[in-house]
């Protein structure tokens, strides 16, 4: 009875707890921490509404990745159309490759990988003003998550800025997009 002297009160009630569910917005150096903001979006139907641009294996992560594009994504045809207009939108499906018995990938008869499984989806956004909050590790104006194919976001361990850390690589003159229709940097 001590503990909940105004039973009467439910926000009193709740005075105990209050440590519990203020702490975790701080960081241990007193700073507060942001919470993430997923603000790329989930693209449901990527696949049917958005335009494929891009299949390929890739060996030595042993995924086979589809790149899809959004309409505002798709007017970028060339590299001296970059960057990107606002509002556009890449998805990159990672799937494990079709493999026969031995563990060789099965391909189709152009050589093509088959793709198997969807294990994530990751989705980039350019919106003016995105970005900013990847700090140092900003690449433009695209902000980057990770989903697992229902949807659900799939926490990273460093968050969405590993992919804009990874993407700054690709530079400026590229719109920080390594590849889509275009050659991949070397």
């Amino acid at each position: 009875m001590l503990l909940y002297p105004f039973r009467s009160s439910r926000v009193l009630r709740f005075l105990p707890l209050l440590p519990t569910m203020v702490l975790p917005l701080f960081a241990a150096d007193g700073g507060a921490t942001v919470q993430p903001v997923d603000r790329v979006g989930w693209q449901a139907d990527y696949a049917s509404r958005f335009e494929q641009v891009r299949h390929a294996f890739l060996p030595a992560r042993d995924k086979v990745i589809t790149v899809f594009v959004n309409p505002a994504a798709a007017t970028v045809t060339t590299l001296e159309q970059l960057p990107y207009p606002a509002g556009a939108v890449i998805v990159f499906e990672w799937a494990d490759p079709q493999k026969d018995a031995t563990g060789k990938p099965h391909q189709d008869a152009d050589g093509k990988v088959l793709k198997g499984p969807i294990t994530r989806i990751d989705v980039m956004r350019r919106e003016p003003g995105y970005g900013a909050d990847y700090g140092k590790d900003r690449a433009g104006e695209w902000e980057f998550a990770s989903y697992f194919p229902d949807g659900r976001s799939m926490a990273l361990p460093d968050g969405a800025v590993a992919c804009a850390r990874c993407h700054k690589g690709a530079g400026s003159e590229r719109d920080f997009v390594f590849a889509s229709r275009f050659p991949k940097k070397n």
